[in-house]
């Protein structure tokens, strides 16, 4: 397909692999999603995903200040 590169594919994952990785429930996924106070899912098929970097760029935003804090 012209237009389109694609270098590395890309770590997509599905909704029970976001919540254990964040230890949290399915529930409280989808209410910090529909608080805007987390990425969207991209919906594929029937299924929602989210990619590992838009997760890793969350965690970065939401500890970053607490990762650098010092006394």
């Amino acid at each position: 397909m012209k237009g389109i590169v694609m270098n590395a594919p890309m770590e997509l994952l599905k909704k029970s692999d976001v919540c254990e990785l964040l230890n949290i429930s399915a529930r409280c996924l989808e209410y910090m999603v529909k608080e805007a106070r987390f990425p969207p899912p991209v919906r594929v098929g029937r299924f929602n995903y989210w990619s590992a970097k838009a997760i890793d760029r969350w965690r970065a935003r939401c500890f970053g200040a607490q990762e650098n804090w010092a006394p």
